[in-house]
């Protein structure tokens, strides 16, 4: 899957993408990336978040309960 054109970046330097999901029945438009993982996971790109998160797409997630909260 190729990463779409960039819409803009914030002023701190989080990357906005068009994409069009639906995770939980909500339509989600936009794909917000923090550039902090490129200080420690050198492996990691955009492209590469963009295609994990494309296998949410028309999915549905049960919360877990967290143990000790």
């Amino acid at each position: 899957m190729k990463l779409p054109k960039l819409i803009t970046t914030t002023k701190e330097g989080r990357r906005i993408y068009p994409i069009k999901l639906v995770v939980n029945n909500r339509q989600l438009d936009q794909l917000i990336i923090d550039p902090h993982y490129e200080e420690k996971h050198l492996y990691m790109s955009d492209e590469k978040i963009y295609e994990m998160v494309q296998v949410l797409n028309n999915r549905k997630f049960i919360p877990q309960d967290r143990k000790g909260s």
